[in-house]
């Protein structure tokens, strides 16, 4: 019986602690938000993510927290309403991996869009702070890309004699052939499609640890039913 009660505080910890992640990663995107007001795509975009992850966080936060009462204090109630809960979001997960599968051409291109928006407000100077400009630097950075598809994609966006120096290893000398010649969703898609495995096993993971969660928390509701009934006393 120990063993299964620790087995679902623990596993309930695990959804305690995301719960808690996904809350901070929600409100210090909603907070940065603001900041993207000139960007309608992304600004959009962004502020139904934000108010996504805050609304998860919550719910897996509050979630992980029933399942550690639950199993610590031995409460078959908490102990069915994180199972019950657990369950739905589980089912939610399915669906979600679903649709996103289902509208994925929707789903990239839509990412294309935003991408592109940020290209056409790189150059923006009437706000103090350029987001636009921040994000793609660091993507282009990081990423070694420069552009959606392409490196010629910023002849598009007033860039005709060379892109912004975030496409170049040396900054000092960049132009159109010393940039990077991948685009940014070119290496995005690579990368993905490269690690498909390694992120399928990831979710695999975690659908595997809400499955015993599930089975843990139901086998200890059992186990605790089945003592109360059995220590209750005799009555004629």
């Amino acid at each position: 019986k120990q063993w299964y009660q620790r087995r679902v505080a623990i596993t309930a910890g695990i959804f305690w602690a995301a719960g808690g992640v996904i809350l901070g990663v929600g409100i210090y995107v909603k907070v940065q938000v603001d900041n993207l007001v000139g960007v309608t795509v992304s600004h959009d975009t962004l502020n139904t993510s934000a108010l996504f992850l805050i609304t998860l966080g919550c719910i897996v936060f509050v979630v992980g927290l029933l399942g550690c009462c639950g199993s610590l204090t031995q409460n078959r109630c908490m102990l069915l309403l994180y199972f019950s809960l657990v369950t739905i979001i589980f089912l939610g997960e399915i669906a979600l991996a679903i649709a996103v599968y289902a509208n994925k051409d929707t789903v990239t291109q839509s990412i294309k869009d935003q991408f592109s928006d940020c290209m056409g407000k790189y150059d923006n100077t009437t706000t103090p702070n350029n987001v636009c400009k921040d994000a793609i630097d660091s993507v282009q950075s990081v990423l070694h890309c420069c552009g959606v598809n392409k490196t010629t994609d910023w002849k598009d966006y007033n860039h005709p004699l060379a892109p912004p120096e975030s496409c170049c290893e040396d900054q000092t000398k960049c132009n159109y052939s010393t940039a990077y010649q991948d685009g940014c969703f070119t290496v995005i898609n690579t990368f993905v499609n490269h690690n498909a495995k390694y992120i399928g096993f990831g979710v695999l993971g975690v659908a595997l640890v809400e499955l015993l969660g599930m089975s843990l928390a139901c086998y200890l509701r059992t186990y605790i039913m089945k003592r109360d009934d059995y220590e209750q006393p005799y009555t004629v």
